[in-house]
C-alpha cells in the first residue's frame, strides 16, 4: 500500500482515503446469504452443506448471576476464533472489490477496508465519492452496516487540500493520524507519532522488568528484553523505518537504557556494551530486516503489491542476477521507501547470498558476509560495501564503453 501512495504522489496532488469500520463484523453475517455465495463459488455441495450445518445448528443463552435465559437460535454472524472464521468472512465481501469500479482503489484486510484515490483535480474527488456511494449500496444489500462514527477521510501528502465526502449523506470527518492494523499513520506519512508510541510503550514495559527483576542474571536480562522490548521496536518496521538520525536516535535511546540494566557493564560506552551482550544496534537490525524482506520478494516466498521489478545483469556488469533498477525519484517520501532504501545494500551482496535455496541460509550467508560492519555496533555509522553507483550508472558505463568501441 505505502509503495502505491509514495510512487504516486511522486506526481503531486495528495491521497484522499475513506477508513470503513462494519459495525459488529463477524456477528452480522447472514447465514443464507454466506451459503448463497458460497454455491456461486461452485464449492462442493457437501462442503457447503457441512459449513452451512457448522453455521446454523447454534444456540446461545445469557447467564445474569444465577438467572439463565432461554436458548435462541443464531441466526447471523460467524463464530469467531475458528480457523473458519476469517476465511467465511473474507469469501463474504470478496465481490466489494468489483463494486468499487469507478476507479478507486480498495485494500481489505479481514474487516479493516480502505477506499483510496490519487486526488489532483475535484473530478477525482467525485470518482472517489462514486465509489463510497457503491460501497455504501453495497453494505445495504449484504446486510453489513458500516459503523458511521468510526468512518474517517485523511489526505496524505505534502500539500493537502480539505475535500468533503459523504456516508449514509452524513458528512465524514476528516483526522490528521490513524492507527492501522498496529501502525500509526500521520497525513505526512513520516511515522514521527508512531515511532514516539512505540518508544513510550518500550519505556512502559522495560520499566515493569526493571522493577519486577531486580536479582535477574545477565543472561535472563537480555532474555526478557529480547522477547518484551525489543519486538516492539520493530514491528512492521519495512512500513516506517526512520532515515533522520533524530528518530533513528530516539529508538536506539531504548536500548541504551536497557543495556545500563547490567550492572557490569552500565558505566562501558554503548558500543562496548552491545558487544559485550552481543546485541546489535536496532538500526542494523532494520537494514537486515529489509534485506530478508527482499529476499522473501525476489526468491517468491510470498506475492508482493510493490511491483519490485529485479534487473538482470549480464557478464559485463558487476554484482549478482537479481540487482534492482533505480528509478529517478524526486522526493524524500519515495526516495527512503522500502523499495528505494533497499537498493543499494541488496545490490551490494553476492550471487550465493541473494540465490541462497532457503530463507535461513539466506540469513546465515548474510550475517557472516556483514559480521563486520561497523553500523552493527555503531549505530551512527552507515552501512559499507554498498558504493554509490546505481544500476543506471553502471549501464550508462557501459553504453559509453561499447559506444568507444565501436568508435
Amino acid at each position: 500500500m505505502l509503495d502505491n501512495w509514495t510512487e504516486t504522489l511522486e506526481y503531486g496532488g495528495q491521497i484522499d482515503v475513506l477508513y470503513t469500520d462494519f459495525e459488529k463484523a463477524f456477528d452480522r453475517v447472514p447465514h443464507k446469504r454466506l451459503i448463497s455465495k458460497l454455491n456461486s463459488y461452485n464449492i462442493n455441495e457437501q462442503v457447503v452443506r457441512w459449513i452451512e450445518i457448522f453455521l446454523t445448528d447454534r444456540k446461545q443463552r445469557v447467564k445474569v448471576n444465577k438467572s439463565m435465559s432461554n436458548w435462541e437460535s443464531v441466526s447471523s454472524g460467524i463464530p469467531q476464533g475458528s480457523v473458519l472464521g476469517p476465511l467465511l468472512f473474507i469469501i463474504y465481501i470478496n465481490d466489494l472489490m468489483e463494486v468499487c469500479d469507478s476507479g478507486s482503489d480498495l485494500y481489505v484486510y479481514a474487516d479493516d477496508a480502505k477506499l483510496f484515490k490519487h486526488i489532483q483535480t475535484s473530478l477525482d474527488s467525485m470518482i472517489l465519492q462514486s465509489d463510497i456511494n457503491k460501497f455504501e449500496k453495497w453494505s445495504d444489500r449484504w446486510l453489513l452496516k458500516l459503523n458511521i462514527d468510526k468512518c474517517s477521510i485523511i489526505s496524505y501528502g505534502r500539500k493537502t487540500e480539505c475535500h468533503t465526502y459523504q456516508l449514509y449523506e452524513k458528512s465524514l470527518k476528516g483526522i490528521n493520524s490513524i492507527s492501522d492494523l498496529g501502525v500509526r499513520f500521520d497525513s505526512k506519512l513520516n511515522f514521527k507519532s508512531h515511532i514516539q508510541e512505540k518508544v513510550n510503550k518500550a519505556y512502559s514495559v522495560l520499566g515493569i522488568i526493571r522493577r519486577n527483576f531486580c536479582q535477574l542474571s545477565e543472561r535472563c536480562l537480555v532474555t526478557l528484553y529480547k522477547s518484551m522490548v525489543r519486538p516492539i521496536l520493530e514491528y512492521a518496521q519495512s512500513a516506517w523505518s526512520p532515515h533522520l538520525q533524530a528518530d533513528i536516535e530516539l529508538i536506539e535511546r531504548v536500548q541504551m537504557r536497557a543495556t545500563k540494566l547490567i550492572r557490569r557493564i552500565k558505566n562501558l560506552p554503548y558500543e562496548i556494551r552491545l558487544q559485550e551482550l552481543q546485541l546489535p544496534t536496532l538500526k542494523f537490525r532494520r537494514i537486515r530486516g529489509d534485506m530478508i524482506e527482499m529476499y522473501k520478494i525476489v526468491s517468491g516466498t510470498y506475492d508482493s503489491s510493490a511491483s519490485i521489478t529485479p534487473v538482470y545483469s549480464n557478464t559485463q556488469a558487476r554484482g549478482h542476477q537479481f540487482k534492482l533498477f533505480q528509478n529517478h525519484i524526486v522526493y524524500d517520501l519515495r526516495k527512503f521507501a522500502f523499495r528505494n532504501r533497499v537498493i543499494q545494500g541488496w545490490n551490494s551482496l553476492t550471487e550465493d547470498i541473494v540465490s541462497a535455496e532457503s530463507l535461513n541460509v539466506f540469513k546465515n550467508r548474510l550475517d557472516r558476509y556483514w559480521c563486520d560492519q561497523e553500523v552493527k555496533f555503531n549505530f551512527k555509522a552507515e552501512l559499507s560495501g554498498t558504493g554509490n553507483r546505481s544500476i543506471t550508472s553502471i549501464r550508462e558505463d557501459m553504453n559509453f564503453s561499447s559506444t568507444r568501441k565501436s568508435h
